[in-house]
């Protein structure tokens, strides 16, 4: 009977957990660094690598400004494109951007295992109305993608689902700055977006693509991304039960390398993390009192624990 009842409930997980990967696989196109058309270049020190980016990022805030007065009177559902020019001749008395942003730094670990904080320098122009999204959400955003260059190479107008688990580093560690907006829908059935969280970043390379290239980005490019985050959904990427943002044991952001019974499938997408047989939905809170299971009592939830004494 036990063995009939988790063939049954494996199969449900599983066949969740196919479709899942597959509808994701189809949504997700956009800022990853899975992208095929990527082509890397030799590896050089993060430290060194950092510092001249840094450096060029900070000249770049000092001599350029961002149209800034367009962004002072924005009505709750008015969305303006970024603009970023020279300060010089007509534009000498522009605010220059390094007055303007604030500075969040990011732990990248470097080859040797030193980390190496990186500065990621925003603007929020609106907050938003509601809470904000995880590194592990999937959100609801239009976004335009510039390098220091100037140069656009991805400008979505009309919001799109993006998994933060799957863009680049430095995009989802913004997007959790950002607050949600509210969504009303009108009666055509047509949905009105306003009060969304809308601001800019600017982020060396290694939290966007690093040592690779694609397009009109060249390997180690410094990246600005103007982020419009109308709503956000909480994700579970496995169907197990635990929300992907709890399945990155080690806190660092990077969900492929929490591995938990080393069968090549991140935890946040294996139905069964600590590979003992039973699902992890069935063993994470099995007597639905709200408590995380850990029958031994080591400190190990039972879901993660392959000897829980059972």
């Amino acid at each position: 009977m036990y063995l009939a009842a988790y063939f049954i409930s494996f199969m449900r997980n599983f066949f969740k957990y196919i479709f899942y990967n597959f509808f994701l696989i189809l949504l997700i196109y956009s800022c990853s660094k899975d992208d095929s058309s990527l082509e890397d270049v030799p590896l050089k020190d993060i430290a060194t690598q950092y510092a001249l980016e840094n450096d060029s990022i900070v000249e770049f805030l000092q001599t350029h400004f961002y149209n800034y007065e367009n962004f002072q009177n924005l009505s709750s559902d008015n969305t303006i494109e970024l603009l970023i020019d020279t300060i010089s001749g007509d534009n000498s008395d522009k605010i220059p951007l390094f007055n303007q942003v604030s500075t969040i730094s990011i732990d990248i670990e470097g080859d040797d295992g030193e980390i190496i904080k990186h500065n990621m320098y925003y603007i929020i122009n609106r907050e938003g109305s509601g809470d904000n999204p995880t590194v592990a959400d999937s959100v609801f955003v239009a976004y335009k993608g510039l390098t220091l260059g100037n140069t656009t190479f991805d400008f979505r107008k009309t919001p799109v689902w993006l998994d933060n688990t799957s863009v680049v580093r430095g995009f989802k560690e913004f997007t959790t700055l950002l607050k949600r907006g509210d969504i009303s829908t009108n009666n055509d059935g047509t949905y009105l977006l306003s009060n969304y969280g809308i601001g800019t970043v600017i982020m060396p390379s290694a939290l966007g693509y690093y040592n690779s290239g694609t397009g009109s980005i060249s390997a180690y490019s410094p990246l600005i991304f103007q982020i419009n985050l109308s709503t956000y959904n909480t994700t579970d990427h496995d169907y197990d039960g635990v929300k992907t943002i709890n399945e990155d044991v080690n806190n660092n952001h990077i969900f492929t390398d929490d591995d938990t019974d080393g069968d090549g499938l991140p935890n946040y997408r294996d139905p069964d993390d600590d590979g003992d047989g039973i699902l992890t939905i069935d063993e994470y809170d099995a007597n639905n009192d709200g408590i995380i299971d850990d029958t031994d009592g080591d400190g190990i939830p039972d879901y993660l624990d392959n000897d829980e004494g059972k």
